[in-house]
């Protein structure tokens, strides 16, 4: 494998067959279902940064789904009324604590960060997927609901317009935001960064093996996952806009599979294309800018 970051592609993907199909009513309603309702909502000790308070929150649900996180607020507002609220995802290695690419002021924003189920391992081999394939693909999918409950401790929140809550999540949170954007109408807008469609193809151009092998292990590691196709759901979020952001050179994430996602989108949608190469979990310069260049898309923070 080329990076880490590629062996979190692994996960993610989707089986083409059965991606290309879009989501039916009852799937997002499943989601739905899962993800319940917000039961409890507990916050530690608050800590000051700068202007903000960073906190860490605990989100249970009705259906038993215990979410954790950080919050980051600023201590007053200086205007009046809500804020927009964001739920800001990244990679598996980042977790909540993508809330620190955040700059020292980035205005009057609520942000929400929240951690992936501990089943989800940092780093996620071929051999993973073989061997425990019923439990990631239990854990991948509450992914989705666990989003859905950050949406909803948003808008439960005083100081959070609940008219401007949007989502921005970046590649291996893409697939997940999607569906939870699809699920909850709370999610006003929504950002995709390094995101793509037709994901067996963003595997087998991460895949660093024999060409001969890279088919037989995509489709391997697609098996649990082969519902999760963000191109499945994206068409659903409509007419609530949705802005992609990705980088004209990098090689690991196919033209193509961008297109795939940006084509199933329904209007209003934005494709917005970088000069940048493939994104490193450990590239903080980049990945800050392109959460930058995504968050300044998103109508309800204007």
């Amino acid at each position: 494998m080329r990076s880490r970051r590629t062996l979190t592609l692994a996960f993610a993907v989707a089986a083409t067959g059965c991606s290309r199909k879009v989501a039916s009513r009852a799937e997002i309603e499943a989601y739905r279902r899962l993800a319940g309702t917000l039961a409890s909502a507990e916050t530690g000790a608050p800590q000051t940064r700068g202007r903000y308070v960073l906190t860490t929150v605990r989100l249970t649900s009705t259906t038993g789904i215990v979410a954790t996180g950080q919050l980051l607020a600023p201590v007053r507002a200086s205007g009046h009324g809500g804020m927009p609220g964001v739920l800001l995802q990244d990679g598996r290695e980042e977790n909540s604590n993508v809330i620190g690419r955040l700059p020292a002021e980035f205005g009057d924003v609520v942000v929400l960060a929240l951690d992936y189920p501990a089943e989800i391992p940092y780093e996620i081999q071929l051999r993973d997927v073989a061997l425990h394939a019923g439990k990631l693909g239990h854990a991948a999918h509450l992914i989705p609901a666990i989003f859905v409950l950050g949406a909803q401790y948003l808008a439960g929140r005083r100081d959070v317009d609940t008219t401007r809550i949007a989502i921005a999540a970046t590649s291996f949170a893409v697939p997940f935001a999607t569906i939870a954007a699809a699920v909850d109408q709370r999610f006003r807008n929504v950002a995709l960064v390094y995101g793509a469609g037709d994901l067996a193809s963003v595997l087998a151009a991460n895949l660093a093996i024999g060409p001969a092998l890279r088919g037989p292990a995509a489709w391997i590691a697609t098996r649990p996952f082969a519902d999760l196709g963000p191109e499945r759901f994206v068409g659903a979020i409509a007419p609530r806009p949705v802005v992609m952001v990705n980088g004209v050179d990098d090689p690991q994430m196919p033209r193509g599979a961008v297109l795939t996602l940006y084509d199933a989108a329904r209007s209003p949608k934005t494709l917005i294309w970088l000069h940048t190469g493939h994104l490193e979990p450990t590239d903080s310069a980049l990945i800050r800018a392109l959460v930058d260049t995504a968050l300044s898309r998103l109508p309800v923070l204007h």
